[in-house]
């Protein structure tokens, strides 16, 4: 593990010297070719898609796949930037909109909430820039490998808080001390620990994690994504405020404007959400759509 890595930082230090236009260029036949190889994670990003998109048919289907496949790897070359770039470099190829909502609350509880669209990683990097700010993950089992993804994510000094019990008290302790916390909202939880809201039309277990978080301490709340600009010009950074029934009691009321904002999100750019990811494994009648005529224990 250790040696691929190292060598994986090599690679990752070359792609941060390179134009991102060229980088974006390049993933497009190399993302064209990794559709025709055999590889099992195709048959999760047919079955979201057909799960997702019903109303389209099967070319339209497979031609949004192969679209997936370059803008997965233009994130994968982007790495680049995460790693690497400068605070200039990186503000040189953003737009933004809707951060002046933010910064009127700065001063107090936030909680920042995105979904695994466009770059993920460099928005939770910019924010770091901007608030005094900690992020919820999922650490990997291996040691090696964490502080490999942890390192770059917190350059800019922000701090990664890996999922689990604790996780809580270090986020519920971040927003009483008025400062920012940051949550990917379409992380499938743990039954117990989330609530079935829809999701593009299909029944979603969604975290409750960050309605509790938003009743209990009383943070404001904004949805936001950085989507992939065309011509590799950078990305789009677009912050909206979450509604106040955020905090509601009901999980269902509380959650449904967070899964509406990221099925729009989704739906505005199809390509540049993470459809490699089981989303749906749980659902309400133990079914599993990703293992045909299974049925998964609830």
């Amino acid at each position: 593990m250790r040696l691929l890595l190292v060598l994986a930082s090599a690679l990752i230090r070359v792609l941060s010297w390179l134009p991102l236009r060229l980088l974006h260029a390049l993933a497009l036949p190399l993302g064209r070719l990794l559709y025709w190889l055999p590889w099992k994670k195709h048959a999760v990003i047919r079955t979201n898609l057909s799960l997702c998109f019903p109303e389209l048919d099967a070319s339209q289907r497979r031609r949004l796949h192969r679209d997936y496949l370059v803008e997965q790897l233009r994130l994968v070359f982007e790495a680049g930037a995460v790693f690497h770039w400068s605070t200039d470099r990186i503000e040189r190829h953003l737009e933004i909109t809707g951060w002046d909502a933010v910064e009127a609350e700065a001063g107090q509880g936030l909680m920042i909430v995105s979904g695994h669209i466009g770059n993920w990683e460099l928005l939770n990097l910019w924010l770091s820039q901007h608030l005094p700010l900690a992020t919820l993950y999922r650490a990997p089992d291996n040691s090696a490998l964490d502080s490999f993804m942890t390192q770059p994510r917190e350059r800019f000094g922000g701090h990664m808080v890996p999922g689990g019990s604790p996780a809580l008290r270090g986020l519920l302790s971040q927003l009483k001390q008025q400062k920012a916390v940051a949550v990917a909202a379409d992380i499938q939880p743990k039954r117990g620990d989330g609530a079935f809201v829809p999701l593009l039309g299909q029944p979603a277990l969604t975290m409750t994690l960050v309605a509790g978080l938003a009743r209990r301490t009383g943070c404001t709340v904004f949805f936001c994504r950085a989507l992939r600009r065309p011509g590799g010009r950078g990305w789009r950074l677009e912050f909206e405020r979450a509604p106040d029934t955020i905090q509601d009691q009901d999980p269902g009321l509380a959650l449904a404007p967070m899964n509406d904002w990221l099925s729009a999100s989704i739906r505005q750019a199809p390509a540049q959400y993470l459809w490699l990811y089981k989303r749906f494994s749980r659902q309400p009648d133990g079914r599993n759509p990703y293992k045909a005529g299974k049925k998964k224990k609830a």
